[in-house]
């Protein structure tokens, strides 16, 4: 007869199959993204500027989602520009060809066009990559990003690339914070006209 556990008091035993595992993965990933939801929370309330409440964030998104490294761009008030105000993980500057990019353009400014989300495992093949080389070069294999909006406003757009394929909940995970962030944002930046 198999022991159940439960008349030894013990926890219940996994058939051969692991019926069970399903609900603990499904566990462990709700307490992964409850950690990572207060993160932000914490990143976004902390913050003395937007930058460094952003920087907090991507910090926050390379450590829960075991991400090479995070961004967070912000759109120009009155430009079709996507500014980049954070950068943790493997890059940290702030710099460079990614620094600013139009709206449209490379996949980050696609995000912002379609304001779609958008996941790959393939970032050696994705058209929208604008450097397969380096992707190699640094054993890059997916990326995902998220558009940040308040209501139906662009307000910028958070993305991250990893070394190791990435589940769809990758997605789900950045949705469910996404909103905190571009409050956030929006917040920040009532926060900085009003101290002008």
């Amino acid at each position: 007869m198999e022991n159940t556990g439960a008349a030894s008091g013990g926890p219940p035993a996994h058939d051969r199959d692991g019926h069970q595992q399903p609900e603990i993965d499904e566990l462990r990933r709700q307490l992964r993204q409850a950690a990572f939801t207060a993160d932000i929370g914490r990143a976004l309330t902390r913050g003395d500027s937007l930058a460094d409440l952003l920087q907090r964030c991507a910090m926050a998104i390379v450590a829960h989602l075991d991400a090479a490294f995070a961004r967070v761009w912000t759109l120009r008030a009155g430009a079709d520009v996507l500014v980049l105000q954070a950068s943790a993980g493997l890059y940290t500057h702030l710099d460079g060809p990614h620094g600013r990019i139009p709206v449209g353009a490379l996949k980050i400014g696609r995000i912002a066009a379609t304001r779609q989300p958008h996941l790959t495992n393939d970032v050696l093949t994705d058209p929208y990559i604008s450097d397969h080389a380096w992707a190699a070069r640094e054993g890059m294999a997916a990326f995902a990003g998220y558009p940040l909006q308040v209501d139906d406003r662009l307000v910028g757009v958070m993305a991250l690339f990893a070394r190791h394929p990435l589940s769809p909940d990758t997605l789900a995970t950045l949705s469910s914070v996404a909103d905190m962030v571009a409050f956030g944002i929006d917040r920040a930046r009532l926060d900085e006209a009003a101290r002008r």
